[in-house]
Formats: structure tokens, C-alpha cells, sequence
């Protein structure tokens, strides 16, 4: 179930019984959090009479989780007692008999890993109440002396996920925000950071100095990176581009002179506690939302070195923003732009973490057939039949909407991302976030991008082929306006059979067949000694075309392709 918002999230919880609202928060919870599936979720939620204190459990590795939830309709401060009430019966739980015989192996691992100070157990209190830190540090303090008195070595946290943090974690997951990174501690030298809040902002900032080498130890492998790379708007570009190669080799040949020449690492956190007594930096869910670049290209040099020590330092600013959706979205959006300046950023980078752009994601994933939606510029983010990258749909969905083929000659296509008015046109978020029905706007998303994709594979003369890269964008915009009107006439069927129908060899070969005619008159209006490119930039090309192309061929090879393909659909 998804929620806009903590308040939301309350109101539809509250319409059912105590017993469903508690388990429909745990889920909503350890779905966003682990990306757990619901079959998944059902076995570990054991929440019940003689639950000794856990309501659902989850470990990866020697990391180890245990929720307890609590659901009130009408918000309140939680107090202390009610939290050591059941903090009491997860200790007799831990260290005595196990009273939740559905958690038994769990408590088991757990029990095993005691003396080892690399494993951790999280203790999250669920609750939409609000959790005073004062009361959450009570807490934490009483467990630090529970565990010394039992001499386990493993970490004990207990970390209070409240109402706000609830409206975080929403935010989060309307963001494409997920997954989450857990507790990172960095060690600091004592007197070498900034600390600041502003009251008008509600931004909580800190800049310090860190060893590289000390933020690349949170990471067993490259591909680990990209977990930490979910609010930064491109994924890596490659270790080949010249900036790359000059930041591993400073990293590499000149370490102590690294600090100087880089502009720095900038982390969005949940939450940031600056310890000054141990002169640490502890933080929750961490995210790069400038340097994952420099991350990528370090740990290749830094694992060739065996991950050994090294004197290189970077400058790190972490910022914890208060949660209010769209005005912090656009704020951390406009810091990242404006802090980032050793590699360009694109006006449709900085859309990609935009939830419409979320919510498609998950739509094309969930039309079958393969379909994947690439929202972030990467090095591997390729267009191909099923592969649909966001700058390229948006520029071939503008020209056929707008009907301007010489648009897309010009190619311009950051300007639909830079003009607000051309980007809601293009993404407009009331088609975007409706149920799905035959008029979805994901239906005409498809249909373009399976047209542009069949051109491709045309076998035309050498003397059309000349002209293809201005020609394709007249014969799609006219495929696809003549497509849409038939279907709308004729096709019946729901849309489901639609994304069926243009998957079928028949639909290709009917475009095919049309597109051969199309191509040919593309070339033949050129007017003579003018430039092919100059002449299809031009709206004279777009009437001539238009003039030249009729429905009767379209319609008999489209008819012909839906006759032979409808029993199978």
C-alpha cells in the first residue's frame, strides 16, 4: 500500500482493527526499508500473545533487526515506561527462554553472535507517537549497561522510528529513495568540523574532514556503491572519462595532495550525531548525493592496493533536511546542482529522482513483456527494445504528442527537462499517477518507443538510409498519430492486449511495410540543392511530408497485422 503521507498513512490504518493496523505499519516498514516480499514478511512478523518482545525480526549476515509497533490512531508523546515494558521482555527473551517459538532460530543466530563486536542488533521502536530524543537516549543508555552487565561484545541500538521519521521514510519511497544503508560511524580529528543549524531552514549541516580510506571501508565490493547512491541523480559514468582517471590518479600518486584538489563529498543523512567526546561522526542511512563519481573511481585503485591505509583526506558535508516533500525535494535538488561542479549535471539529471519519474519506473516494470525503465544517466544505461531510457522516450514522445518531427531533427531534448511547461507536458502528473486503464499515458509511452524501435530495424535502399536520422522522426510522428486514431476506432480490447498486439511479428511487419513507403517520400520531398538537415528543421518539411502521406496504406497493413494477431491476443 502506498501512502502520500504520515497523515495518510494514519487515517487508512485506523480504519482497520488494532491487531491489522500494527502488522500493516510493520510491512509498510520492512518493505521500504529491506525490500522484503510479502511471503517473506508473513513468516517473519510473529507478533502475538508470548511474543517476548518481537513482533518481527530480519537479519542480513550479522546485522540483526527486531521490531516492536506500536499504532495510535491520535499521535501522543511515548513515554519511557511503556517503551522499558517491553524492552524487559526482549531482555528475558534474549538471555532466558524464548517464550516466541516462531522467532526461534532467529534468537537463536542471534544469541550465537554475542561475543562478536562486528555484529549489531537494531531495535526499532514502530510507532506513530512521537519519540522524544531524551527518551530514546534513556533508553539506549539502559541497554549499553544491560549488555556490559550480560559481557556481550555485539552492538545493541535502539533506534526509534516515529512519526516523523515514518514521514521520512514515505518521502523516501516516493522518491526512489530505497534501500536503506544503515549506521556508518566515521572517525574525525578533534576540532576538524563545522557544526550549524538554522532555525528558518531546519537543516542540521556539518563539514568536516574524513580519510577517503575510511568511507571506502563501508563497501565490500564496487556494485555495493550503488546502494548509496539512490538520492544521487546519475549512477557512475564510467571509470574511462578523464575526470575519473585523474581523481584515482591523485588518490593513487599523490594522496596527500587529494584534499586540495577535490572539491569534496556531499551525504544527505536521516539521522547525524556528532559525538565530540570521541570525536566520531555516527550516521543513518547515509546516501551520496555528490561524489558516488569519485566513490566508483577510488575503489578500484583502493582494492588494488589490498585496501590498505592511505594519507588521503576529502573535504564531507552532511546535511539531515526536514521532511516536507515537495519544498525539500526542489531544495536538495537545487544543492545538489549547485555543489556539483566537477562533473556536468544535466537539467534531466536533476529530474530523475522526480516521483513521477519513480512511479513510471515501476509501472514499466509491472507491463510484463520485460520492459525496464532508465531514469538515471549511466554507463549502462543503454536504449534497446525493452530498455527504455528517460531522455529518449521524452524527446520522441514530445515530437509525436506535438506533432513537431522537426523537433526532433533539432534534438534539443534537455529543454523539455529545463522548461517546466514542456516537462508536465511530457510527464504530466495526473496521467502519470492514475489507476491503469486502456488511456494510461504509459499506453502511449510504449506505443512510441515500440514504433522508434521497429524503424531501426527496417531494411531500406542505401539512397533512404542516407536521410534516416532526419527522415525516422517525420515517419514516427505519422505512424504514430495514424496508430493512436485506429486504435481508438478499432481496437476493442483492453490494455493489456494492446501491449500483446505491438509485441507481435505481425505489428512489426505491419509497420515495417508502411515505413518502407514512408521513407521513400521523406527523401523525395527534399527540395533540390537544399541541405537535407536544414530542410527537416524546418515546418515546411513537416506540411510537405503531412501532404504526401495518406491513411489508406497505414490502415490496410495495420488491418491486415491486427486480423492475423487477434485470436492470439
Amino acid at each position: 500500500m502506498e501512502y502520500r503521507s504520515v497523515d495518510e498513512l494514519v487515517r487508512k490504518l485506523s480504519l482497520l482493527n488494532k491487531v491489522e493496523s500494527t502488522k500493516k505499519l510493520t510491512e509498510f516498514y520492512a518493505k521500504a526499508r529491506f525490500q522484503i516480499r510479502p511471503e517473506e514478511f508473513d513468516r517473519k512478523y510473529v507478533d502475538g500473545r508470548d511474543d517476548g518482545g518481537i513482533d518481527f525480526y530480519y537479519n542480513e549476515d550479522t546485522n540483526f533487526f527486531i521490531f516492536q509497533t506500536k499504532f495510535t490512531e491520535s499521535p501522543k508523546r511515548t513515554s519511557t515506561s511503556e517503551i522499558f515494558n517491553e524492552i524487559r521482555k526482549l531482555k528475558n527473551t534474549l538471555t532466558n527462554e524464548n517464550p516466541n517459538r516462531r522467532a526461534n532460530d532467529f534468537v537463536n543466530s542471534l544469541r550465537r553472535e554475542t561475543g562478536n563486536k562486528d555484529a549489531i542488533l537494531e531495535i526499532l521502536w514502530l510507532t506513530t507517537n512521537i519519540v522524544k530524543p531524551s527518551v530514546r537516549e534513556e533508553i539506549q543508555k539502559d541497554l549499553d549497561e544491560w549488555r556490559k552487565e550480560n559481557g556481550w561484545s555485539l552492538v545493541i541500538d535502539f533506534v526509534a522510528i516515529d512519526k516523523y521519521a515514518i514521514e521520512s521514510t514515505i518521502y523516501d519511497v516516493k522518491h526512489g529513495y530505497i534501500p536503506y544503508t544503515g549506521k556508518k560511524i566515521l572517525k574525525l580529528q578533534e576540532g576538524e568540523w563545522i557544526e550549524s543549524e538554522w532555525e528558518e531552514t531546519r537543516v542540521y549541516s556539518i563539514i568536516c574532514s574524513v580519510d577517503i580510506n575510511d568511507i571506502l571501508e563501508w563497501f565490500r565490493n564496487s556494485d555495493e556503491i550503488d546502494r548509496f547512491l539512490q538520492k544521487n541523480v546519475r549512477e557512475f559514468l564510467g571509470e574511462a572519462t578523464k575526470i575519473n582517471k585523474a581523481i584515482a590518479r591523485s588518490y593513487s600518486d599523490a594522496p596527500t595532495w587529494f584534499w586540495y584538489k577535490h572539491n569534496g563529498i556531499i551525504i544527505f543523512a536521516d539521522n547525524v550525531y556528532l559525538d565530540k567526546t570521541r570525536s566520531e561522526l555516527v550516521l543513518r542511512n547515509p546516501q551520496v548525493v555528490n561524489g558516488g563519481q569519485t566513490l566508483k573511481a577510488l575503489f578500484s585503485a583502493y582494492d588494488k592496493n589490498n585496501r590498505r591505509g592511505s594519507p588521503a583526506k576529502i573535504m564531507l558535508r552532511i546535511y539531515r533536511l526536514p521532511y516536507e516533500d515537495t519544498k525539500t525535494y526542489k531544495r536538495s535538488i537545487e544543492i545538489i546542482a549547485a555543489l556539483n561542479s566537477q562533473h556536468q549535471i544535466r537539467a534531466s539529471d536533476l529530474k530523475s529522482t522526480d516521483p513521477r519519474q519513480v512511479r513510471l519506473e515501476q509501472l514499466f516494470e509491472n507491463l510484463g513483456a520485460g520492459y525496464k525503465y532508465l531514469r538515471k544517466r549511466s554507463k549502462e544505461a543503454k536504449s534497446t527494445r525493452y530498455s527504455i531510457t528517460m531522455r529518449n522516450l521524452a524527446l520522441r514522445y514530445y515530437v509525436c504528442e506535438k506533432t513537431v518531427p522537426h523537433e526532433g531533427v533539432r534534438g534539443n531534448v534537455e529543454e523539455l527537462f529545463e522548461e517546466d511547461s514542456k516537462y508536465d507536458y511530457v510527464f504530466n502528473e495526473k496521467a502519470i499517477n492514475r489507476d491503469m486503464a486502456n488511456n494510461h499515458i504509459i499506453i502511449n509511452y510504449v506505443t512510441t518507443w515500440a514504433i522508434d524501435q521497429i524503424l531501426k530495424k527496417v531494411d531500406m535502399p542505401k539512397r533512404d538510409e542516407e536521410f534516416f536520422p532526419y527522415t525516422k522522426w517525420f515517419v514516427l510522428v505519422d505512424m504514430y498519430n495514424k496508430l493512436m486514431e485506429w486504435k481508438q476506432k478499432k481496437f476493442e480490447l483492453g490494455w493489456q492486449s494492446w501491449i500483446n498486439f505491438i509485441e507481435k511479428p505481425q505489428f512489426e511487419k505491419g509497420i515495417s511495410d508502411y515505413a518502407h513507403k514512408a521513407f521513400r517520400i521523406g527523401r523525395e520531398i527534399i527540395p533540390a540543392y537544399e541541405e537535407a538537415k536544414g530542410f527537416f528543421r524546418s515546418k515546411d518539411a513537416v506540411r510537405k511530408f503531412s501532404s504526401k502521406t495518406g491513411k489508406r496504406n497505414f490502415e490496410s497493413s495495420i488491418n491486415k497485422a491486427y486480423t492475423i494477431s487477434k485470436d492470439d491476443l
